[in-house]
């Protein structure tokens, strides 16, 4: 288990990185998340990040793959937290086309103090080669693809918009309209992400987004085996879907599916509701970024 990984950034920012549950990184990171976010259905408790940090052991060669589940805190040269990032590093050796691996990105924060500054870039940056790192890949080699989630406006409720956008300090077409500018497209794929807990629902309320991947479409296979593991270690955390439930659903559907997931640009649908154009025939911001694409 790698108990502590560093990294040293440009401009004097270093990133520690750790798989352990008891880690003091996991304590500096939660306190930065628990002001990040508020929605009920996307919130990870701390016993949460601490049951999927426990599988790295359990689940490091689960599926015949390699994983590594990571919390990471980014701070100055005086120790200050910038921000934070947890996610699931996979490797994935399907295809020697396609990346290493695939990383999903469950949850990053940039500090309000540090936010204009380009740490958004340089933590996907740090993520990408502490997975490189984590799963003793070639750190010179390709680049782990990135997965994200994003809150959908066209699924949130008034409310929901709301509390989000006043919480954050950032409207919701406007960190869609970031994300599309470190390189995010859609994934056209019906994702719904399994409850995090029994004490929650599942959230069909996300875009599911790849952030700068190479090409136009995702092969399904690749994308299969990602979210298989995501949804094992990072959402059920060890335990079994019920048959037919929401993960065993969408890894059946793309088992079967030979054609690539396409990627859509998020733009055209970015530039439609700034407009404020009537998106009523619309349900998802994936079915506008279709549309209009």
């Amino acid at each position: 288990m790698n108990s502590l990984i560093t990294l040293d950034l440009a401009d004097g920012v270093r990133a520690l990185a750790t798989e352990d549950p008891g880690s003091p990184v996991l304590t500096r990171f939660f306190a930065g998340y628990d002001r990040a976010f508020v929605l009920p259905d996307e919130r990870e408790e701390l016993e949460g990040f601490e049951a999927c940090l426990a599988l790295n052991g359990a689940y490091r060669h689960a599926f015949g793959r390699v994983h590594s589940e990571l919390v990471a805190v980014f701070e100055d040269a005086d120790g200050t937290l910038l921000g934070g990032a947890n996610f699931l590093a996979t490797a994935i050796d399907r295809d020697a086309q396609l990346p290493p691996a695939a990383i999903a990105l469950n949850y990053v924060y940039v500090e309000p103090a540090s936010r204009g500054r380009g740490m958004l870039r340089k933590m996907l940056a740090a993520v990408r080669m502490l997975s490189l790192i984590a799963l003793d890949l070639d750190r010179e080699g390709t680049a782990p693809a990135v997965f994200i989630e994003q809150n959908d406006p066209l699924r949130l409720t008034a409310a929901e918009y709301a509390a989000d956008t006043a919480h954050s300090g950032i409207d919701q077409v406007d960190r869609l309209a970031i994300w599309s500018r470190m390189g995010a497209k859609v994934v056209d794929f019906p994702y719904i992400q399994p409850a995090l807990s029994a004490s929650q629902h599942s959230d069909d309320g996300l875009i599911y987004a790849a952030v700068d991947f190479p090409g136009d479409a995702v092969d399904a296979g690749f994308l299969h085996d990602h979210l298989q593991s995501f949804f094992a270690i990072s959402v059920l955390k060890g335990t079994q879907d019920q048959p037919g439930g929401v993960a065993t659903r969408q890894l059946a559907a793309l088992s079967a599916r030979t054609p690539p997931v396409a990627l859509l640009p998020m733009e055209p649908a970015l530039s439609w509701l700034r407009s404020a154009k009537p998106t009523t025939e619309y349900d998802s911001f994936r079915a506008l970024a279709l549309a209009v694409r």
